[in-house]
């Protein structure tokens, strides 16, 4: 790898600890150091992480260290090493984001439809969503999703990653994870395109 230009002010960062995400958005690049500001104001420990940056022709995946943190303004700002151990992925579609946006479930059963659902996504990805439903949906469910997203619809056949039920409001609800079986290329494409846009 010659050059180091993924790594440019504006590009989103992704700083993995213990399999949860914390965005961030690169602020100022030196020679053995990355300035990032957190997205959120959470302030992480000194600590080795992995990390993904996320630049116009793909993700650069890498290892790094928070060596500090200050907060400035409201803004918590980590200070990185410079990347080690890079490897580049022209893949895009894992960057997910707090999305809230309509989409509709047809729960099927033998190819009949058993039930139907209509809610809000509580985040998104190009391969998938997550939402809370007030019901358990049955895991061998076949499922089609269609997805209301800045004014295009997307239908996509799913299937169900996760149930965890988690309690809101004094009730039991359940977090539910649906990946995206037969999205075409163009579609995640444009949802990566509107996360980007989110992490903005």
């Amino acid at each position: 790898m010659k050059n180091y230009n993924f790594l440019k002010p504006s590009n989103k960062l992704e700083i993995i600890i213990d399999e949860k995400s914390y965005y961030c958005t690169i602020y100022y690049v030196e020679d053995d150091i990355l300035t990032v500001v957190a997205d959120e104001n959470i302030e992480l420990p000194e600590q080795n992480v992995d990390i993904n940056i996320y630049a116009e022709d793909g993700v650069y995946n890498a290892v790094s260290r928070i060596v500090s943190v200050s907060e400035l303004g409201g803004q918590y700002f980590y200070r990185l090493s410079f990347p080690v151990n890079i490897r580049y992925s022209q893949r895009r579609e894992f960057l997910r984001a707090n999305i809230e946006t309509d989409f509709i479930l047809s729960v099927k059963f033998d190819n009949e439809e058993v039930d139907r659902i209509e809610a809000t996504t509580k985040n998104l990805c190009a391969k998938g969503l997550c939402f809370v439903a007030s019901k358990q949906i049955k895991t061998y469910s076949s499922l089609d999703v269609i997805l209301f997203l800045e004014g295009r619809q997307i239908n996509t056949r799913g299937e169900i990653v996760y149930i965890n039920p988690v309690r809101i409001d004094n009730a039991f609800k359940f977090l539910t994870a649906v990946t995206f079986l037969d999205i075409s290329q163009e579609e995640m494409n444009f949802i990566t395109l509107q996360c980007m846009k989110f992490k903005n």
